[in-house]
């Protein structure tokens, strides 16, 4: 099948309430801005969690642009992405219990200690499986279903037709690829 063939089999049937358009929100003027220009979701993390560097939030922060989100119909996602040494683990459960007080939409996450901690402590929150678990195979994702996982974020280096495999072996997980390639020469971030 050609590109083409796929991704209209693949899109098939959809429409504009079947996908999620999410953009990243490094900060608060950022944050606003995705929102202004149509995000149906917006990401963005804490400093000493997430992998986004630079482009974080505070937890103040934070906590003022998840209603300021909500009050417009628009989703937000925390990215906990990190893979912490352990001597992380008692802040992590301190800023996490703030974080799921926030009520966000859901939690990116790529480390399975962490995810397990969250799920079991915190059974409200949602984990979305983040770019940087390099998933690019079905039975991974039906792995992490499992695990109590709602959402896969594939790696950037699948093709259409991966993705297209994915779906039908695992129908009823959501997934998420990124509209661009991979950015550097290694899988998914990990430079």
């Amino acid at each position: 099948m050609k590109e083409k063939e796929i991704k209209e089999s693949f899109l098939k049937g959809k429409t504009r309430s079947d996908y999620e358009l999410l953009m990243p929100a490094g900060d608060m003027e950022k944050a606003k801005y995705a929102i202004a220009f149509g995000a149906d979701a917006i990401y963005c993390g804490i400093p000493m969690f997430t992998l986004r560097g630079k482009s974080s939030m505070s937890l103040s922060d934070v906590a003022k642009i998840i209603p300021y989100a909500h009050k417009r119909g628009v989703k937000v996602y925390l990215a906990v992405n990190i893979f912490p040494h352990s001597f992380k683990y008692e802040q992590f459960m301190i800023d996490m219990k703030k974080m799921v007080e926030m009520k966000p939409d859901a939690f990116i996450m790529a480390d399975p200690g962490l995810i397990d901690l969250t799920l079991e402590n915190f059974p409200e929150a949602e984990v979305h499986l983040s770019v940087q678990a390099n998933n690019v195979n079905w039975m991974s994702v039906k792995f992490w279903q499992k695990m109590g996982v709602t959402r896969v974020v594939l790696a950037r280096e699948l093709t259409l037709k991966e993705v297209e495999i994915i779906h039908e072996k695992v129908p009823k997980m959501e997934l998420e690829f990124f509209i661009h390639g991979s950015n550097c020469m290694a899988y998914s971030g990990r430079c």
